[in-house]
Formats: structure tokens, sequence, C-alpha cells
């Protein structure tokens, strides 16, 4: 068995790394800062630019701001993110895994 993992130090942890290394188990190599390829991450990203405009003062404020700026963003971001996905596959063939610009 392989263990595959996302070398990313923000997805990894040095217990988790020494246990692995305790227990012998093989890892596949994997690029630390790979692509994200979903386009969710990127439209979480836009959601999260428009949240920085806000600063709510409670869980019920977050939330409804949270909603409020979803409901804002519109089908033309949708699908551009889901038109990207071939530019952004061809982007990470071409970088063999590691970063792109997307």
């Amino acid at each position: 068995m392989v263990f595959q993992q996302d070398n990313d130090p923000e997805h990894t942890s040095r217990v988790v790394k020494n246990w692995l290394d305790k227990q012998c188990v093989k890892r596949s190599i994997w690029p630390p800062f790979s692509p994200d390829m979903s386009p969710i991450g990127h439209f979480l990203d836009e959601l999260e630019r428009r949240m920085k405009k806000h600063q709510p003062k409670n869980q019920k404020e977050l939330r409804e701001t949270l909603q409020a700026e979803w409901e804002t963003i519109g089908q033309d971001v949708t699908n551009k993110l889901v038109e990207s996905a071939p530019n952004r596959l061809y982007e990470c063939i071409r970088m063999k895994g590691y970063s792109t610009r997307y």
C-alpha cells in the first residue's frame, strides 16, 4: 500500500509525518504546492474576498452576511470558473502537477 498525501504544509502535521515514518508507510512523491483544480475552491476565494468588506459582530451576523454574499455571486462567476477548467487542466499538465497561475 502507498499513502498519497498533499505535502502542502497547511494540510500536514509533523505528528502525522513522524507517525507515518515510524510505521514505515510508503508515501508517493507529491508536489508540496500542487494546484487546486476544484472550481469550488476558486468560488470560495471569491466569497472570502467579498466577506473582507464586512465585520460581523456575532455568529448570527456572520451567517447572514455569508448567505447574502453567496447569493450575490452571479451565475457569470460560476460559468467562468467551469469554463476555465480545460485551461487549468492544461496548465497543470504543462507544469507537471506543480503550482500554476490559477
